[in-house]
């Protein structure tokens, strides 16, 4: 079975990412790098991948595929994504991470960087043509010459060829060192007011040593221990699938009983290979604790992180978010002089915007942007008093946390503090599990216009709508449809709820935002349990 590209890499099962074809897609992108002329024979690739079972297997494949190309395998072991790319943009070379992110550890992925960082859509074309071309070659290799068995796995552990391509499995190489070193040279070791503690739930995070390391360098105090929460351990050996946009409540449960006995307010997370982060408050009436435990989504995490970045006193003059972001941030950048564009959901789109809106200006143009994972993007360099943080045009969940946690513990106002000085506005995200890709995208067919600019047709489209989205549900009239990537609908009472198949996983999202938590919440059931199962029926 062929790997296909979802919004950021390729992914499948791990039954169906064999070693021939996750060798067979290496060699396509290096093979297109080199047309590029972006490699050459002799440059290094650097490699590195997350904690699942799965992972080294697969970084074999692709370390034998770029020795094949003619490359030279830079193997940094378990490092995040992000350090990954970032130590590859600063060496001037390619990279591939081996991970599926924050999806269970029966699916993985790859993902591919060029020397100036992530690929954009723009180039899958070029790799996947590229991959057809490698795919014929190791084709017409007679069945007993070939190096793969007739179920695509190595005919036998990798000889002579392939051996000392790799290091240990838990080797973490220079780029750790580099990415920690980005945020001491940009921030001191004073960057926390004093008193400033955290917990950090470790589980099987690739990341979950150099963020307690960045930390505990700029002056926080950082609770990690390694026991177990109703025998869940806090820093795990098997890999534990953390969603930073569909927080599990057996998650939260783990940051409700150890904040409450650690006396601690804050606590951080983030997902498998460390680009997404979580940040975990305890909830507060009349100074005392409640007991409950909420989270910052991702859109609203990257606003506060602008907000904490002018605290520092960064001017940031523009913003690029996906479509499916919270609308509190419109208001917010309208109201502070911030450009701002919205784009389809999938960090090549908001890397392709800040692009053009960096090209468009100046040198002195400040471009960041972020993802409802909340994953955040510097597309320049940030000044920081005398010092410069260095762009990192990829998805990071560090320079988030950093900045809102010091802004929150600096203002005293606390997380629920800085939430409460936002527009009140609240999102939610979800998925419908066991629905395929072509369900999906029937469902978003059936709801999408034949003919652009079709009154009549866009018409009839919000009457269905308004038959499956139900009143008795407390949904309005369709104000508006926004098509920018899935379907987008406003309601007249101000709610939106977005409906968006995913590219590559039996998955179907469900995203909503209201004027409270829990209508926000409310909308994502009833759109999961109810509305999405009526246009399955409606669309076929």
């Amino acid at each position: 079975m062929e790997l296909k590209f979802g919004t950021s890499g390729l992914r499948d099962t791990v039954e169906n990412m064999t070693d021939m074809e996750c060798y067979i897609n290496a060699r396509g992108f290096i093979a297109y790098l080199e047309r590029s002329g972006e490699f050459k024979k002799g440059d290094a690739v650097a490699l590195s991948g997350d904690r699942r079972p799965s992972t080294y297997r697969i970084k074999r494949a692709v370390a034998a595929a770029i020795c094949d190309m003619g490359g030279k395998v830079d193997d940094e072991g378990q490092v995040p994504s992000p350090a990954l790319a970032y130590y590859a943009m600063r060496n001037d070379i390619a990279s591939i991470m081996v991970t599926g992110s924050h999806i269970p550890a029966d699916r993985n992925g790859i993902k591919f960087t060029k020397s100036s960082g992530e690929i954009l859509k723009s180039d899958e074309p070029g790799i996947l043509e590229n991959v057809r071309k490698e795919r014929a070659k190791i084709g017409s290799i007679a069945a007993e010459d070939s190096i793969f068995d007739r179920n695509g796995a190595f005919k036998a552990a990798p000889g002579s060829k392939f051996s000392g391509l790799l290091k240990a499995e838990c080797h973490a190489g220079e780029a750790v060192k580099l990415y920690a070193e980005r945020y001491r040279i940009a921030f001191g070791n004073k960057f926390f007011p004093t008193g400033t503690k955290i917990f950090l739930y470790q589980h099987s995070a690739v990341g979950r040593d150099v963020v307690k390391e960045i930390f505990e360098g700029l002056g926080a105090e950082v609770f990690a221990p390694g026991i177990k929460v109703d025998d869940e351990p806090l820093r795990s050996d098997e890999f534990v699938p953390v969603d930073t946009e569909s927080v599990s409540d057996k998650t939260l449960d783990i940051f409700r009983e150890v904040l409450a006995k650690n006396g601690i307010d804050i606590g951080i997370t983030l997902d498998g290979d460390s680009d997404r982060p979580l940040l975990v408050y305890r909830e507060y009436e009349e100074g005392k604790p409640t007991g409950g435990v909420k989270y910052v989504s991702g859109d609203i995490l990257g606003l506060l992180t602008v907000l904490g970045l002018q605290d520092m006193g960064v001017k940031v003059d523009a913003v690029c978010v996906p479509v499916s972001a919270n609308d509190a941030i419109a208001k917010v950048c309208k109201d502070k002089g911030i450009e701002l564009t919205e784009t389809r959901i999938g960090s090549p789109f908001v890397i392709a915007a800040m692009n053009d809106s960096i090209n468009g200006h100046s040198d002195k143009w400040n471009v960041v942007s972020w993802e409802s994972n909340g994953g955040f993007l510097t597309g320049t360099d940030l000044k920081i008093g005398d010092n410069i943080l260095k762009a990192l045009p990829t998805r990071d969940a560090v320079l988030p946390l950093l900045s809102v946690i010091r802004l929150a513990v600096k203002s005293g106002k606390g997380v629920s503090g800085l939430i409460k000085m936002l527009p009140s506005r609240f999102t939610h995200a979800d998925r419908k599990k066991d629905i395929t890709v072509e369900t999906g995208r029937a469902i978003i067919s059936y709801l999408t216009p034949k003919y652009p600019g079709g009154k009549e047709e866009l018409k009839a489209i919000k009457k269905i709508i308004e038959e499956v989205f139900l009143r008795g549900d407390g949904f309005g009239k369709v104000r508006s449809i926004d098509y920018t990537d899935g379907v987008r609908i406003l309601f007249d009472n101000g709610e939106i709820s977005h409906l968006r198949p995913s590219g590559n996983a039996p998955e179907f999202r469900n995203y909503a935002i209201a004027d409270s938590q829990d209508r926000a919440m409310e909308m994502v059931r009833i759109g999961i349990e109810k509305v999405i199962p009526r246009l399955i029926l409606l669309s076929f």
